[in-house]
């Protein structure tokens, strides 16, 4: 039986493991940055908002154009006084340079603020994309730990229940034992074996979110050290936490920016009714202008101030000033709604850290009594006070045990990631803190110990 279930696991093994290697959870997260559709589109997204800044400084700067001309003009003269009729046909050529500087030119300088606004804006939501790569990389990562888990302990599940059955079948031969518990047994096995296809799939899903998001068959995952034991997270109070929040949440910053951008757009819509000055500079060069210039030359330098005072608009300024006046009303309550739901999360993350440092400590210690239990059943069963049952009972119950602390394990470190995703200071140095709790299973093929230091968990 046990080497039936060794060839099993080593086949489902290379299954597994063929095309990939080695990867840790910065492995993952750095595939993930240069692979993840989405985060690329917000990469790019980012880059074209950089240039808002220099699209709004262009209306402040002098602009030049070149403008030229040359046409035939075909007519006649006809004398009122005498009967005489003359032909002018004659060519018309003109090229003028032109430069325009802003004086004074409100709407344009509102311009230029947005345009460093919108750049502002682009880099926050480019941050809240990448903390939400961050935060399903991870996710999906330790997801997938948790499956390789559960079918480790769903193989050790079915060694335990098979020695069982075997137990129950001596025992029954002995004339000890009964049919009952060997059906109790292979009653257990099976359902052992059922859990253990179900936890095949889970890791083959769990391994192919996985790669779809990092684009890298990485089946070598490095598992979390069994000596684990979570500590808590520095900063300990949650109002140092929800300050961070309010200073570096990508979604608050970027809401605060939409304010800011509205709050401008009113100032620019109310620029209507401004005037504008220009610095005009003009030079002209023509030949044959007009008529009265026939077989001429002429250069023209012209250098002044060019005013335009709008005096009415059929009501375009005002309406547009109370549009956006609305809009910046719609922007702060919709900064308002975010800063609540950021806030939210992030006590809801806090709390999720604080009461895994109390869960898996609880569980840890229920492990430790399950062990404890099993064999103290066997001893029992021995000893002729128990029976077949209640060893299958207690190790059920050791089983369960093993299940809720390694989840309760993987949900401490999820929740310590994004609690930092929300509070907005989640970087790669976390991942680096993360991966120090990870050991290295495969290199080459064979398991590979390494030495790191001890730690009782991820700090800020």
């Amino acid at each position: 039986m046990r080497s039936r279930l060794f060839r099993f696991a080593a086949c489902g093994l290379a299954l597994l493991s063929s095309g990939a290697f080695a990867a840790g959870l910065l492995d993952a997260y750095r595939a993930a940055r240069q692979h993840d559709p989405a985060f690329q589109a917000a990469r790019f997204e980012r880059d074209a908002g950089q240039y808002a800044i220099d699209i709004g400084l262009a209306g402040l700067l002098p602009t030049v154009s070149i403008t030229g001309s040359y046409a035939k003009n075909t007519g006649e003269r006809e004398s009122t006084l005498v009967d005489v009729t003359q032909d002018l046909d004659y060519y018309d050529k003109q090229a003028a340079l032109t430069l325009r500087q802003p004086l004074f030119n409100y709407e344009s300088y509102v311009r230029y603020r947005q345009g460093g606004v919108q750049a502002a804006y682009s880099n926050a939501v480019f941050d809240r994309k990448e903390a939400e790569l961050a935060s399903k990389v991870s996710t999906a990562y330790f997801e997938a730990l948790l499956a390789l888990e559960r079918l480790t302990l769903s193989e050790a599940e079915i060694v335990a229940y098979g020695a069982q059955r075997e137990l129950a079948e001596r025992l029954r031969h002995g004339g000890e034992g009964t049919i009952t518990e060997i059906a109790e047994a292979e009653s257990r096995l099976e359902f052992a074996r059922a859990g253990r296809a179900e936890a095949l799939d889970r890791v083959a899903v769990t391994r192919r979110v996985l790669e779809g998001i990092t684009g890298t068959p990485m089946n070598d995952l490095w598992v979390l050290r069994p000596d684990f034991i979570p500590t808590g997270i520095v900063p300990g109070r949650l109002d140092e936490w929800l300050a961070l929040a309010q200073e570096h949440n990508p979604e608050i910053r970027a809401r605060r920016k939409l304010v800011e951008l509205a709050g401008l757009e009113v100032d620019r819509a109310r620029a209507g009714h401004l005037p504008q000055l220009d610095l005009v500079a003009r030079a002209l060069k023509a030949e044959n202008e007009t008529i009265s210039t026939l077989n001429q030359k002429s250069s023209i330098t012209t250098v002044g101030v060019q005013i335009n005072i709008p005096l009415f608009a059929g009501g375009r300024v005002n309406a547009l000033t109370g549009q956006a006046i609305a809009n910046r009303g719609r922007s702060m309550a919709e900064l308002d709604l975010a800063t609540n739901d950021a806030m939210v999360e992030v006590k809801r993350q806090f709390l999720a850290v604080e009461t895994g440092v109390g869960r898996v400590a609880a569980y840890r210690k229920g492990v430790d009594a399950s062990v404890v239990a099993v064999e103290g059943t066997k001893r029992g069963m021995r000893a002729g006070i128990r029976t077949n049952t209640d060893v299958l009972d207690a190790e059920r119950q050791m089983f369960f045990a093993k299940r809720d602390l390694a989840q309760a394990r993987f949900e401490f470190l999820a929740s310590t990631l994004l609690l930092k995703t929300a509070a907005g200071v989640l970087s790669e140095k976390d991942f680096a803190e993360i991966e120090a709790l990870l050991v290295p299973q495969y290199e080459g093929g064979r398991s590979t110990p390494v030495s790191v230091k001890r730690s009782g968990g991820p700090s800020s």
